[in-house]
């Protein structure tokens, strides 16, 4: 199958449905505390709203959301629902297997307690060295699925989306190099063993204009 024929495979499954990603969230995330900062904002600790303007960052555990302005609402199970804003807003959180998801957008809606982080607006996400680009993307933090599309609704026409997969490490040998067969005096071939997983601190640097303002 040549490269036209895969990509537009990968276009009609995420039209039609989600997409698995290598991985989810670091679960150990959900664990720990939310930290929210701004220049400027207003509070209603009652309510648990929050309006937020000038430098704004949340983060929780590797979880990194950074934008110009926007607003936060924490729930009554420790969650919260934020939507964000900026030229770009940015979004960063390490799988579980070690690489980093990145995005960019002119905006980010995300949903803590489901995981689900949604771009607007020029969005680029990048799961490891795979890349989608769309004018908008949902991307499911703990299950490592998304969808891209033009529009939230699928009503707008737009430029289309954009899939480019890098190609995965073979993990079975040909059968022409497979081992032999054990014998009645040979010893027990030892089970492949999946190589310990390698957690980076901070994410590659991305060679995107939009990348620029993300730290």
């Amino acid at each position: 199958m040549n490269r036209q024929k895969i990509l537009a495979a990968a276009l009609v499954a995420a039209l039609c449905g989600l997409l698995p990603l290598t991985a989810g969230a670091e679960k150990a995330d959900r664990k720990e505390k939310i930290t929210i900062n701004a220049i400027d904002g207003d509070a209603d600790h009652g309510k648990g709203f929050y309006r937020l303007e000038k430098s704004v960052v949340i983060t929780q555990g590797t979880l990194r959301l950074t934008a110009d302005k926007g607003t936060a609402k924490t729930t009554a199970d420790d969650n919260y629902n934020s939507t964000l804003t900026g030229a770009p807003v940015c979004f960063r959180q390490r799988t579980d297997n070690g690489d980093w998801a990145q995005g960019v957008s002119d905006r980010v809606d995300y949903d803590s307690a489901k995981g689900i982080v949604e771009l607007f607006g020029n969005a680029i996400l990048f799961v490891g060295e795979d890349e989608t680009r769309a004018n908008y993307i949902v991307y499911n933090t703990q299950a490592g699925t998304y969808e891209a599309r033009d529009a939230k609704n699928r009503a707008t026409p737009g430029k289309g989306v954009t899939f480019v997969l890098q190609p995965r490490e073979k993990l079975d040998a040909p059968a022409s190099e497979a081992p032999p067969a054990a014998g009645a005096n040979s010893p027990a071939a030892k089970p492949a063993t999946k190589p310990p997983v390698v957690k980076t601190a901070t994410p590659p640097k991305r060679n995107e204009p939009a990348f620029s303002r993300c730290a």
